[in-house]
């Protein structure tokens, strides 16, 4: 344990610092949005801050996590109510649930659809949680009111969280940290979408205007915090130990290459599809999990090129049967959107992935983030899309990784480097 670590221990627990944590994504919210969150709230007590958490009641989640709910449950929560554009959809559309896990369009969408997708993109700004916007101030000043909050911190998307924790900042006069997990205007589906230049112009000063009244912003990848200005401090993602004991390793009948997350319309693997298919024979069998939320035409290119024979599509697990699949397939995939300014993007279940010890397969660009961290850990390695020798190569080949240099992206590491921010802006607040 370095000294840094020794002098947190040292801290008076009894006195902790306040923080008000403003985040929209939270159990029984499942996905990796509520999972950077959450497990900050798990370490902050250990160096000095006590999380209180601001969140929204009924909100709509892509997917749910009840097993989340445990490590939620010893906070001080508040919850308040949403006007829920989502569920307005629905009703017009006579639907009772259309997802929400992505913008991507599809072959199959209705006009209603993508009436409502060019709305939801020109009309509502920054997105369609705003409605939690008015509730979430109030509630947010009254927190505040009966607590002695010493910091803001806010996680985004949705990026309305930001504009909630703007609000408070200013008029309470409490310093706030910002935490892009995505860049907000250059987010990949503004590019497969059509969008009117007064809403992109409109975006655009919104965004400015959190980056330059936040007192500090972080973000989760080099790459995204070269697009702003302002210099973006730079904590990644991360896997909590705690997450991998008592793991029971199993035997697997085929060769099993598993995915988990969410695969966007710009995420179809069409070449490594292909590979496998070739490669499958009567001797070596592979077999392709993937587990969450598919785009639909992903499905359907499956089912028409008849890749369904070793391809299975199974719904969302919650996030400790992820773990157990990490651990116990024999390769994890990892696709990187194949479109405009994706080199920042390290989804975070990389780092899990990482941890989880079994072999990666990554396709995206070469020189990415999440490229550069797989070479520094040796986790795996990373190919383009169209790449199909090399990716032949690594799947026959005998060799294991022996991955190293993972322990610095522990969600407790990762955690300490946060509460040092956390003191800075509130020191500086003081003086």
């Amino acid at each position: 344990m370095d000294k840094n670590y020794l002098l947190a221990f040292k801290k008076n627990i009894i006195n902790l610092k306040k923080i008000l944590v403003i985040t929209y994504y939270w159990p029984p919210s499942g996905g990796p949005g509520v999972q950077r969150v959450l497990k900050y709230c798990k370490y902050l007590p250990k160096y000095g801050w006590e999380p209180i958490i601001l969140t929204v009641s009924e909100g709509d989640f892509p997917v749910l996590d009840e097993s989340l709910r445990l490590e939620a449950e010893n906070f001080k929560v508040f919850k308040t109510k949403s006007f829920s554009f989502h569920k307005l959809f629905n009703f017009l559309n006579k639907k009772k649930n259309t997802p929400t896990f992505q913008l991507s369009s599809s072959n199959k969408d209705s006009f209603f659809v993508r009436l409502s997708r060019w709305i939801r993109l020109n009309i509502i700004i920054p997105d369609g949680r705003i409605g939690w916007f008015p509730g979430a101030v109030k509630k947010g000043n009254s927190i505040i009111s009966q607590h002695k909050i010493d910091a803001i911190f806010s996680s985004a998307p949705p990026y309305t969280t930001h504009l909630i924790a703007k609000s408070l900042s200013l008029s309470n006069k409490i310093p706030w940290v910002a935490d892009f997990r995505d860049p907000w205007t250059d987010r990949f589906y503004n590019y497969e979408n059509k969008r009117w230049w007064l809403a992109q112009k409109l975006d655009k000063y919104l965004e400015h205007s959190v980056i330059k009244n936040a007192d500090k912003c972080i973000t989760v990848s080099r790459t995204i915090s070269k697009y702003y200005k302002k210099p973006f401090e730079v904590i990644h993602n991360g896997y909590d130990e705690d997450d991998f004991s008592n793991i029971i390793p199993y035997k697997n009948k085929n060769i099993v290459i598993s995915y988990l997350g969410t695969m966007t319309k710009s995420q179809n693997p069409k070449r490594f599809f292909e590979v496998i298919s070739e490669q499958n024979t009567d001797q070596i069998k592979y077999q392709i999990d993937l587990i969450g939320n598919i785009h639909p035409d992903i499905q359907d290119y499956i089912m028409t090129q008849g890749y369904d024979r070793f391809v299975s599509l199974k719904p969302y697990v919650d996030h400790q049967e992820a773990i157990k699949k990490m651990v116990n397939s024999n390769f994890l995939l990892l696709v990187i959107p194949n479109t405009k300014k994706n080199k920042g993007i390290v989804t975070g279940k990389l780092f899990e992935y990482i941890r989880s010890m079994t072999k990666i397969l990554m396709i995206g660009p070469q020189n990415c983030d999440a490229a550069t961290i797989i070479s520094d850990t040796n986790s795996g390695r990373c190919f383009d899309f169209e790449d199909r020798e090399r990716i032949v190569k690594y799947l026959n080949s005998s060799s294991h990784n022996e991955t190293k240099n993972y322990e610095k992206y522990s969600r407790d590491k990762l955690t300490f480097k946060l509460s040092e921010l956390f003191e800075e802006v509130a020191q500086n607040n003081d003086t």
